[in-house]
């Protein structure tokens, strides 16, 4: 008897940890080497994202943004 319950719970187990291979089309290989390189080097894709950020917010409000920063530094 525990020996079919047992045989059941494995089944069950390799059915919901079976994890197929992530497929995005023609975009696979692009996708498999930038997480790839994330699950690496975290802090270094965290620096350049942060740097991009505040790139483009630069880009987009101009000198500005450094109004918007004194002003929600004053609110924290």
């Amino acid at each position: 008897m525990n020996d079919i319950l047992y045989q059941k719970f494995v089944k069950r187990w390799e059915e919901v940890t079976d994890i197929p291979p992530q497929k995005f089309g023609i975009l696979t290989p692009y996708y498999k080497y930038i997480v790839g390189w994330v699950k690496s080097a975290p802090w270094l894709f965290l620096v350049c994202a942060a740097a991009l950020t505040v790139v483009g917010l630069y880009y987009v409000l101009g000198p500005s943004v450094t109004y918007l920063v004194t002003l929600l530094q004053r609110g924290f």
